[in-house]
């Protein structure tokens, strides 16, 4: 069933990423990390929904600009705020567990950050009990980088909550690379407990992470995974 909708706000956080704001015009609840399909005219295309705040009823959004993508032209050419849409959802099970007593590992590229966002501002706002929380994102450049001020917010309120951001494309102070050497040395050096990971970004980039996580033990189960392209 699509839902009557509007875009409230855009906001551009990068060159290439944009942060929208949805309204819809009924009561919409959804689960941190739960998506939604977005329908403007015949184009129709997912999005994970990228925050969480119990007392509003408009939720964001954070899209990168796709070279050709027909959603693309229309979100980041054609749309203003104000803007009426429509949507569907939510959908999915990309979600936490009920009860957070595991080590939580969030890895992603790029806009797979989204659903991580929504899941770091869910436990602040809801003053959550967790064991660690290790978000390691991974990105071309410093300028690619997104939300970072209000990641660091967040480090300092939930006190389990470590932040890795890694540049491929970049010298730079910290971690460059690829994500996968950042998790892989946590899991070599710390006493973990039963962790839980959550990849969520480019295919390529989940592929050789689930590989990696298999071959050391570490069962479907606990490797939960959102796609994007």
């Amino acid at each position: 069933m699509w839902y009557s909708a509007s875009i409230t706000s855009i906001d551009k956080i990068t060159n290439q990423t944009w942060k929208f704001v949805i309204e819809p015009n009924e009561k919409f609840d959804f689960i941190p990390g739960q998506f939604i399909q977005l329908k403007i005219g015949e184009t129709k295309r997912s999005y994970s929904i990228a925050s969480y705040d119990p007392n509003n009823n408009f939720f964001e959004l954070l899209i990168v600009k796709l070279d050709g993508g027909a959603m693309t032209k229309i979100l980041f050419e054609d749309i203003s705020p104000g803007e009426k849409i429509e949507i569907k959802g939510p959908i999915g099970r990309f979600t936490l567990p009920e009860n957070i007593d595991r080590d939580i590992f969030l890895i992603c590229t790029g806009t797979g950050l989204a659903p991580f966002r929504s899941f770091l501002h869910f436990i602040d706002k809801q003053n959550i009990s967790t064991k660690r929380i290790f978000l390691i994102f991974g990105t071309r450049t410093s300028n690619d980088l997104l939300c970072v001020d209000e990641i660091n917010t967040l480090v300092n309120n939930l006190k389990n909550l470590k932040y890795i951001p890694v540049l491929s494309r970049e010298n730079w102070s910290g971690k460059k690379g690829y994500v996968h050497d950042q998790y892989l040395d946590i899991i070599n050096k710390t006493d973990l407990n039963n962790p839980i990971f959550y990849l969520c970004g480019w295919r390529d980039m989940i592929k050789e992470a689930r590989t990696n996580l298999k071959e050391l033990g570490y069962d479907s189960k606990s490797i939960k995974v959102e796609i994007y392209g």
